[in-house]
């Protein structure tokens, strides 16, 4: 089977969402200036390299460090947007299901250093694609696994930190994402096999 959509979120007012709420709020009230930089990283919002381009850049850099040939690279480039983009289906779809505010909705109080997405919070595109991508890649380049796992975290942590996102959203896209990529994977033919 394909991805499944995420469960419902948390329901709002509930004492988890509520916390989760109050972790972004006070990230927001003290957000470091290491917190401010990795948010402002991961924006790509449009008119940017946004961040499937992002993994395009880690995907080809590593397919020359590793001398990958043309076909296993462009096999490579293919599965990792097909993920990407199909990772974004995935969470837009449920998105537009649960129509989730963002924190700064439910809480004015909250600033972001990031521009606030016109599309609703649950679950997070960023943690999504990332993660999806990650996997592909690092179906390849099994050394680098723990590397790109780290950046595909960091991608939806980021949303934390620049106010847009609860940690369940990110949660919840982590593991939509590792269900996207898992299927490209699946069914992506070879062409792939690790170094």
């Amino acid at each position: 089977p394909g991805p499944s959509r995420p469960p419902a979120p948390l329901p709002f007012g509930s004492a988890p969402c509520l916390t989760d709420l109050a972790e972004v709020r006070q990230i927001s009230d003290t957000r470091t200036a290491v917190q401010d930089s990795i948010a402002k990283f991961w924006s790509q919002q449009a008119g940017t390299i946004t961040p499937l381009g992002h993994w395009n850049l880690v995907a080809a850099d590593l397919s020359t460090k590793y001398r990958l040939d043309e076909r296993r690279a462009a096999h490579l480039l293919a599965l990792m947007n097909i993920a990407g983009h199909d990772a974004l289906l995935a969470s837009h779809e449920a998105k537009y299901v649960y129509w989730l505010m963002r924190p700064s909705q439910a809480d004015p109080q909250i600033t972001m250093p990031i521009a606030l997405p016109s599309f609703p919070s649950y679950p997070s595109n960023h943690a999504t694609l990332s993660t999806a991508a990650a996997l592909v890649i690092a179906s390849a380049f099994p050394k680098e696994r723990k590397a790109l796992m780290k950046a595909a975290e960091d991608a939806g942590i980021s949303r934390i930190y620049g106010g847009i996102h609860y940690r369940f959203d990110v949660t919840a896209g982590f593991t939509l994402g590792e269900q996207v990529g898992r299927y490209v994977l699946r069914h992506g033919g070879n062409g792939t096999r690790p170094l």
